[in-house]
């Protein structure tokens, strides 16, 4: 049997090997290949499946280290996914544990608004505002392609984190 403080250092070091995983998979060059001109996010899928299962703080937590890796992963400098994806775990935390239960189908609907809001935010940021020639181009090209294809992959990772939590916290009774 483990203690509350053990389980929870279990579930966060899983968090920690998850993100440091994907973020080798989405950063070493030919390791994994483009669909659709884009790679998916990981480490956001990461991110938000670890919001649905955890409170609001170690959500935020997580988000902030995972939205550093992906601003460093996309463009070398710490900004639009660090801020706005520690926001947003923050609230998908909140959410989860307070107002709607993150079962499988409200996870569907967390995990789309979110990936929605942070790639439109990337896309406002550094193409809009910049005023970029051929920004549109650009957004079917990859920024649509990126988007779906991070949703899709967080839904084998709600699974895996589910199971890790579930496994950690019955571990306990």
């Amino acid at each position: 049997m483990m203690s509350d403080k053990a389980t929870a250092f279990f579930r966060y070091l899983a968090y920690v090997i998850e993100l440091i995983l994907m973020f080798m998979l989405c950063t070493t060059p030919g390791l994994m290949p483009e669909l659709f001109g884009a790679k998916p996010a990981l480490l956001i899928c990461v991110a938000l499946t670890a919001a649905v299962f955890e409170r609001e703080i170690p959500a935020m937590i997580i988000g902030m280290v995972a939205g550093i890796l992906t601003d460093i992963g996309y463009s070398n400098s710490i900004g639009v996914f660090t801020i706005s994806l520690t926001i947003i775990c923050f609230i998908v935390g909140y959410a989860a544990n307070n107002l709607i239960v993150a079962k499988f189908l409200n996870y569907l609907l967390y995990a789309a608004i979110a990936v929605g809001i942070l790639f439109m935010l990337y896309f406002l940021v550094w193409f809009i505002i910049p005023g970029v020639e051929d920004m549109w181009q650009y957004f079917t090209a990859h920024i649509i392609s990126r988007a779906v294809q991070t949703f899709l992959y967080s839904i084998p990772f709600y699974f895996i984190n589910k199971f890790i939590y579930s496994r950690l916290n019955t571990e306990i009774g």
